[in-house]
């Protein structure tokens, strides 16, 4: 894993949790955090000068939290509008950490957050995790990771009328 890549995706993390969900991801895990389950996960897939997924796995007891501070108090005790806050995290998140890895000019599509019934969310075959990382929140913790996918056979250029070397 790249260090670079690896400090975009916390920098990008921190300031998403802080700014957009009013929590403060702990670098060290208490005891009490390191036991929470990560049990609900949601991904984002892009594409463009290059192509991936971004991961973001956490434990539910965070979900309410999350909802609460993102959407008012009503919304935290609705599951599937905790998982669409969830989903909001990972999308901002992915948005702010592709410039910080591929240049802002780089242009990106991505899919709509997509929440999965299970937490063993894997990249496509043996494509190994890009960045990783680990924090506390309340009660519980999260994870976010990024894979970037070997094959470019179908990404995007960044430009109309780009031009590459042969």
């Amino acid at each position: 894993m790249s260090s670079t890549t690896v400090q975009s995706l916390s920098r990008a993390t921190t300031a998403t949790f802080e700014e957009l969900a009013l929590l403060f991801p702990e670098q060290e895990l208490s005891p009490e955090q390191a036991a929470a389950p990560l049990d609900v996960a949601v991904s984002v897939e892009f594409r463009g000068p290059q192509r991936g997924r971004l991961v973001l796995r956490a434990s539910s007891t965070i979900l309410s939290s999350i909802a609460a501070n993102m959407l008012g108090e009503d919304a935290s005790r609705e599951r599937p509008l905790q998982r669409d806050a969830l989903g909001e995290i990972a999308n901002v998140i992915c948005g702010n950490v592709l410039p910080a890895i591929a240049g802002v000019e780089a242009v990106f599509h991505l899919s709509a957050p997509y929440v999965h019934e299970g937490v063993d969310v894997v990249s496509r075959g043996a494509d190994e995790p890009t960045a990783s990382i680990m924090f506390g929140l309340e009660n519980g913790r999260a994870e976010a990771v990024l894979y970037l996918f070997s094959d470019m056979d179908d990404a995007e250029p960044v430009a109309q009328g780009a031009v590459s070397a042969a």
